[in-house]
């Protein structure tokens, strides 16, 4: 969890973390903004520079290769100066599979923050940002953030559970990804 914010000494502000987290825990919380929408955000620290998760991240046609219950990534082209990602999950919810499509209109703000928002897709509200900030020792504070709304046809306590469960998981797999490429484990 965040407490305060301080900065780092270019002025970007820097999240302090709570005592007692490891660079392996994952937090993740979630606020009921009210008429089925949800605000999650998450956080993780991973032992390698910035600018080596900045590379992860953006590597959008090889997403679905490490990130669970994410069967496509793909990157469709650029408009108005921001990359446009499709991007399908997919998973077993008790009898069924549940699938959700967006795509996603991505400014890349080189090397702190990638801002994302649905501009095609399942969901009424899908939009929010990866923020990077360098951390002590070559570690990088990975945060994501998000504002989403399912339509009516999605239970949205459902919708909330799955997104929470899957955001540590994938957070876990961004870091394993980090680390598969060259980082090294504290």
């Amino acid at each position: 969890m965040l407490s305060s914010f301080e900065q780092d000494p270019q002025g970007h502000p820097l999240p302090v973390l709570l005592s007692g987290m490891e660079p392996s825990d994952i937090q993740v919380e979630v606020e009921d903004l009210g008429g089925r929408r949800r605000r999650v955000q998450g956080r993780i620290l991973i032992p390698v520079e910035r600018r080596q998760v900045w590379q992860v991240l953006t590597d959008y046609d090889h997403l679905a290769e490490f990130i669970p219950n994410l069967v496509e990534s793909r990157l469709l082209g650029s408009q108005n100066g921001r990359k446009l990602v499709r991007q399908v999950g997919s998973q077993q919810v008790l009898f069924a599979r549940f699938s959700a499509a967006v795509v996603l209109a991505i400014e890349e703000v080189f090397p702190h923050q990638l801002r994302f928002q649905e501009v095609e897709g399942d969901f009424l509200i899908f939009e929010g940002f990866w923020e990077l900030a360098d951390w002590l020792d070559q570690q990088t504070l990975l945060t994501y953030h998000l504002q989403v709304q399912p339509p009516r046809r999605m239970p949205v306590g459902l919708v909330e559970r799955r997104i929470c469960r899957d955001l540590a998981c994938n957070l876990q797999a961004i870091r394993e990804r980090c680390l598969s490429l060259g980082g090294s484990s504290p």
